[in-house]
């Protein structure tokens, strides 16, 4: 018999991946979809990714976001606010310290 949650990492991106541009969904409500505990989500992403629970959510809308960089014409401000980010610069400054490159670079790799 499989286990419950044998594939909790692909559960739990799947929840992240419906609610990215929701700029409230955070660990509280992954933890609540998962219907598991934050501690017991945490040390799965820890044992799993070496990610805290933010992080994981962080790095999923950084990925749609350089995704939306490369493939739209959705300013930087657009992007940040399609993925969950109220502030600008925070995702810019997010997005930065994880590719290592600012998001406008994005245009340039994809141009």
């Amino acid at each position: 018999m499989k286990p419950l949650y044998d594939d909790f990492l692909k559960v739990a991106r799947s929840i992240v991946e419906a609610k990215y541009d929701d700029d409230s969904f955070g660990c509280p409500a992954l933890c609540e979809s998962l219907r598991m505990s934050r501690s017991y989500v945490h040390r799965k992403l820890v044992a799993e990714l070496n990610l805290s629970c933010s992080e994981f959510i962080q790095h999923i809308r950084l990925e749609k976001a350089k995704d939306l960089l490369m493939n739209t014409n959705h300013t930087i401000s657009e992007v940040a606010f399609k993925v969950g980010y109220s502030d600008p610069n925070y995702f810019s400054r997010s997005f930065s310290k994880i590719y290592g490159f600012p998001p406008s670079h994005c245009r340039q790799i994809s141009a």
